[in-house]
């Protein structure tokens, strides 16, 4: 009894289930079938697509780029609107309110006269100076980083001042070294070389030209007075320092060199700007 009811157990534990594998029958000679080895990521890679098996294959599609909405088109006005921002400029003149402000003359020669007529060094052109120069201070005041000397308006700066010029506008200036009394180290006097038509009369406040009748024929057509100087940007060209056409004794800069003069520190500058900004 207790046999037959150990036997059943056993056929009952050796019966095959729906889900359980079925039996591995044994090849003649007691071998087992070959079992296929489990194929590894590098050579399922290297097999062919199944389009490219069958000898088609579908042409891929390109990357697209997503971009958020609106932020391309934003990205482009702005930069259209600083192209389309006219370049700004301003006139350097002394600033008569510096405190401890000196009283330089114009530059002298060796023998103590006036170098050339007193506009020489504003007319917007280069000079030719023989010999050396000195500036007069009686006062023996300390000069200012930028200063307009004499009669004629003749910038005379700092070497520091003299350096961002020669950096930023080389082109555009004539830098000749003056001695002033009581300084030891030299200065130098700031020449602008380039002279542009570029006032804008309908822009300015007031601007009246001399005429036939005004008894000076060699200033015809050039301005007997300005008031509220504009220029017009779009005929300076790439040009940095000058002075306008008809009117030189305004000495124009462009931004870049004014706020390379601001940010150096510069003493008894004043800037007014004379680009229209209002359309």
């Amino acid at each position: 009894m207790f046999r037959r009811l150990t036997n059943a157990l056993r056929r009952l534990w050796r019966r095959p289930t729906e889900s359980s594998p079925p039996d591995r029958k044994e090849l003649p000679g007691g071998t087992e079938p070959a079992v296929p080895p489990r194929r590894s990521r590098a050579s399922v890679a290297e097999e062919p697509s199944p389009q490219a098996r069958h000898g088609t294959s579908r042409p891929r599609r390109p990357a697209v780029r997503i971009v958020a909405q609106g932020s391309t088109s934003r990205a482009n006005v702005r930069k259209t609107a600083r192209r389309s921002l006219p370049a700004l400029f301003y006139d350097l003149h002394d600033d008569f309110r510096a405190p401890g402000r000196w009283e330089p003359g114009d530059p002298r020669g060796l023998d103590d006269k006036v170098v050339g007529d007193v506009w020489m060094f504003t007319a917007g052109h280069p000079v030719a100076v023989d010999g050396p120069m000195r500036i007069p201070n009686e006062a023996r005041m300390s000069p200012l980083d930028f200063s307009l000397a004499g009669a004629g308006l003749t910038p005379v700066v700092h070497p520091r001042v003299a350096a961002v010029f020669a950096r930023l506008a080389p082109g555009d200036v004539q830098l000749l070294p003056v001695d002033i009394e009581g300084q030891r180290e030299p200065y130098f006097l700031l020449v602008a070389t380039r002279l542009i038509r570029c006032v804008d009369e309908a822009a300015c406040v007031e601007a009246h030209r001399y005429g036939p009748g005004d008894g000076l024929p060699e200033r015809v057509g050039q301005y007997r007075s300005v008031r509220g100087l504009r220029i017009d940007p779009t005929q300076v060209d790439r040009a940095r320092v000058f002075r306008p056409w008809g009117w030189p004794v305004t000495l124009v800069v462009s931004e870049v060199v004014k706020e390379a003069l601001e940010k150096e520190g510069v003493t008894g500058a004043r800037f007014t700007p004379v680009t229209d900004t209002r359309h």
